[in-house]
């Protein structure tokens, strides 16, 4: 029992020597004695300070938001969205000519409509609109955009006042002597005015005023007498239905084939 007790005070001396500076045991003819003395302060736990993390400034526009769509936002006709572009920004995809599909790079489009650049940067807004039966291809300040055919929604820029910004910014439209009505993505009743470059080589026509909207715009000009491909110009392009067939005829040293068989036209004003 005597070696029992022994053990337990020695057990306590050790719990009560925690939290203490000093302390010490005298054994004498009554027992052990324990002296201790505390310091409140070797009894606080000292607590780092936790590091701050700043949490970042999401409000910032990153690089990754020239690859955003008009679909990441919103897929109802009318809705608007404005996008910051940061500086130092890159191409993506992009599809139409003024009126562009809701997957396209919005960044880039505004880059191809020359509302902003890549180098600089800039705020835009869209409006989602309606989806078309086809989208033009043109290169444009310093990007191509391809066509497409059907897609059910559309996107256009607007300014400030909440105003669509038309393909009339583009106007007039700089194409080479191969571009064709095709590539512009109009509809029928649509116009653009484009610019023929000099030099223009001959290509491919059919028909006869009207022209398929496959037929090179600066050939079907010249041989509509509008201009000469030697000397380029302007000219304005319009839209048609569909015609049924298309007759040939040489006119201004330019050859024009027959096509027989239904196809979108288009003529000048």
């Amino acid at each position: 029992m005597k070696h029992t007790r022994l053990f337990s005070a020695f057990l306590m001396l050790i719990v009560l020597l925690t939290g203490c500076t000093s302390g010490a045991l005298e054994i004498g003819p009554g027992g052990p004695s324990l002296y201790l003395e505390y310091s409140k302060q070797s009894a606080e736990v000292e607590v780092e300070e936790a590091e701050v993390v700043e949490k970042p400034d999401l409000e910032q526009p990153t690089l990754i938001a020239w690859e955003r769509n008009a679909e990441d936002f919103s897929n109802r006709v009318g809705d608007t969205i404005t996008l910051s572009l940061p500086p130092h920004g890159y191409a993506s995809g992009v599809w139409g000519v003024g009126v562009y599909t809701t997957d396209s790079s919005i960044g880039t489009a505004a880059v191809h409509m020359g509302l902003i650049t890549f180098a600089k940067g800039g705020e835009v807004t869209i409006e989602v609109t309606e989806g078309r039966q086809y989208y033009g291809g043109l290169l444009l300040n310093g990007v191509s955009s391809a066509a497409y055919g059907s897609w059910p929604l559309s996107f256009v820029f607007v300014d400030k006042s909440g105003r669509p910004i038309g393909r009339e910014k583009l106007e007039p439209i700089e194409i080479s002597y191969l571009t064709t009505a095709a590539d512009l993505g109009l509809e029928p009743g649509e116009k653009m005015r484009v610019r023929i470059p000099s030099d223009s080589l001959a290509q491919d026509v059919f028909g006869s005023d009207p022209y398929t909207f496959d037929s090179s715009i600066a050939s079907a000009a010249a041989h509509k007498g509008l201009l000469s491909l030697n000397a380029g110009g302007v000219v304005n392009v319009k839209m048609l239905q569909k015609r049924q067939a298309f007759i040939g005829e040489d006119r201004n040293d330019i050859y024009s084939y027959d096509y027989e068989g239904a196809l979108e036209a288009f003529t000048f004003e």
